[in-house]
């Protein structure tokens, strides 16, 4: 089975997670940003994550989750979710502020579907128009999106823990951890110890690794 992502992409976090965290062999393929071609042979549009198995291939991230479940290993069971709903609205309510302090960073951080200069600027150009505004200016404008989106976070309920349930996931963790994980690509960004801790035990369940090191 091929696996096709974006590294950076929430959606294909969501994929990413269950594939590794049940063990079902897949093959990851990063396509670049720019290629529409790839996207629209697979599934006929312009979106990712997307599965490929013998018997065709696949769009929408939670039903390529539910197949990577299905796959994998069973003992490695996804808790039930249905939680999740609150977290996501707390920070949808801050999205645009999300966006502005990520979405200049996704280039500049040596993701590989940003390898060659037209998937960046591919990218740029898109997502200038969603924010309205170049991404210079949205850097300029970083502590005033961190302010926000802090305020955000400290707003979150309390973050069930792996370690608290016998070191698995929830299907709510794979809604709520893929925008978590992103952030840590802010550097000025301060998370509440308990989100903190979060972030990392979700990251070594699902071998999903975070931006802390390339945060800017």
């Amino acid at each position: 089975m091929n696996l096709y992502l974006y590294d950076h992409c929430p959606f294909c976090v969501r994929a990413e997670m269950v594939a590794n965290y049940k063990e079902t062999a897949t093959n990851t393929i990063y396509l670049l940003n720019d290629d529409e071609q790839s996207c629209f042979d697979l599934v006929g549009a312009k979106m990712v994550p997307i599965l490929e198995t013998e018997e065709g291939a696949m769009g929408e991230s939670l039903d390529i989750a539910s197949v990577l479940d299905q796959l994998g290993k069973p003992e490695n069971s996804i808790r039930p979710g249905g939680a999740a709903a609150h977290y996501l609205d707390i920070l949808g309510s801050v999205n645009f502020a999300i966006n502005c302090l990520l979405f200049p960073r996704n280039i500049h951080i040596g993701l590989p579907e940003f390898e060659t200069q037209s998937a960046r600027d591919y990218f740029q150009r898109n997502k200038e128009k969603m924010i309205e505004m170049p991404f210079s200016n949205a850097l300029s404008q970083t502590k005033e999106h961190v302010v926000k989106v802090e305020a955000a976070l400290n707003q979150l309920p309390t973050l069930p823990l792996p370690s608290d349930h016998g070191n698995s996931i929830s299907w709510d963790d794979v809604l709520i951890y893929p925008t978590l994980r992103n952030l840590t690509m802010v550097r000025d960004l301060s998370f509440p110890e308990r989100v903190s801790t979060y972030i990392k035990e979700v990251s070594a369940l699902t071998n999903t690794h975070t931006y802390h090191d390339k945060a800017s």
